[in-house]
């Protein structure tokens, strides 16, 4: 006899962090209130002893659960936990982060005062390496309801702008999911989150920008993607894939052909932090990168951060002009 459905499916992807991984499981169970929860922890193909923590903590916690997969990355992971997942809500905690505290009883709240709500986005607190937390001073934190009048690339924009855009910061409602059929896509590895919530906001009737802490995330742990330079070449690889979903989806009429332009300039926003990090002393991390810069190339023009940064601008005067061999070489000299 299956048991009552879960208020919250807790989904937390995990590879190679057996060190953090107790600490992010217990976050979860120390929420104050009911057990209403699930928690699914989703082996990718670990290598260092979490798949055997895994099974470890599902063996003795109730409500925690282990799913072992081949290593396919973050997004299939977390694609594999919503199809998992039987709660009415959907969160995501990574392996090495921990939910805040009293996260639980204050989504409790929120959702019984806001019933329309179906996507509530919260922030977060970087946790340094001494355990000390803080704010993250370079966002500029937002408030309020964007309903669903308010158009797809507005209320995107508006997501992006507050910093509220990694799916770590989420609540959703599961029937917006099914709903819109929104799933991270496979080739995606980096920059993930993009297009997960472009498809979430084409069914979303309320977003809600909430003042709650969501989560605290742990700062610099060796291994992680967004510290791995010389993974840098799989971000342009991602940022291809990204781009192509996004033609697929106006082509189906998804998405608008309207919307298409101000789409594009997002996924450029995201391409030239990484296209200007690729300019490194490093030449094999610059030949690295060649073929997805390459690829990319019709991504040059566009972008609206690149047009307020004058050493940004001037690198992408470069790469239209030189390909990008050249501009590589030239803005490395530079560092």
């Amino acid at each position: 006899m299956e048991s009552v459905q879960p208020l919250f499916s807790v989904i937390t992807p995990v590879y190679n962090v057996c060190e953090y991984l107790l600490t992010a499981v217990q976050s979860v169970l120390e929420q104050p209130g009911p057990k209403d929860w699930e928690c699914l922890l989703i082996d990718d193909g670990s290598t260092d002893g979490s798949a055997a923590l895994c099974d470890a903590l599902a063996g003795m916690l109730p409500g925690v659960k282990a799913i072992h997969q081949p290593n396919q990355g973050v997004s299939a992971a977390r694609n594999t936990g919503l199809r998992a997942a039987r709660g009415r809500w959907v969160l995501f905690l990574d392996g090495d982060d921990c939910l805040a505290p009293d996260l639980l009883p204050q989504l409790r709240q929120t959702i019984e005062s806001r019933p329309e709500c179906d996507w509530l986005a919260g922030r977060f607190l970087i946790r340094g390496a001494d355990g000390t937390l803080r704010e993250h001073t370079g966002l500029q934190r937002q408030t309020g309801v964007l309903p669903a009048d308010a158009g797809v690339v507005p209320r995107l924009q508006a997501l992006y702008a507050a910093g509220h855009w990694s799916v770590w910061k989420f609540c959703i409602r599961h029937d917006l999911i099914e709903k819109t059929g929104a799933q991270f896509w496979p080739q995606v590895r980096w920059g993930e989150e993009f297009g997960f919530d472009l498809q979430l906001m084409t069914g979303c009737r309320e977003l809600c920008l909430l003042d709650i802490v969501f989560l605290h995330y742990r700062e610099g742990r060796p291994g992680s993607l967004l510290n791995d330079e010389k993974g840098l070449a799989d971000h342009f690889l991602s940022l291809q894939a990204t781009w192509q979903h996004l033609e697929e989806m106006a082509k189906s009429k998804r998405i608008s052909r309207q919307d298409l332009p101000a789409l594009r300039d997002m996924v450029a926003d995201m391409f030239w932090p990484q296209a200007r990090t690729a300019a490194v002393r490093d030449a094999a991390v610059r030949r690295a990168c060649l073929p997805g810069l390459r690829a990319l190339r019709p991504l040059y023009p566009y972008g609206t951060e690149v047009r307020t940064r004058s050493s940004w601008r001037l690198f992408q005067l470069l790469l239209r002009a030189l390909g990008p061999r050249p501009a590589l070489w030239l803005a490395s000299r530079q560092r």
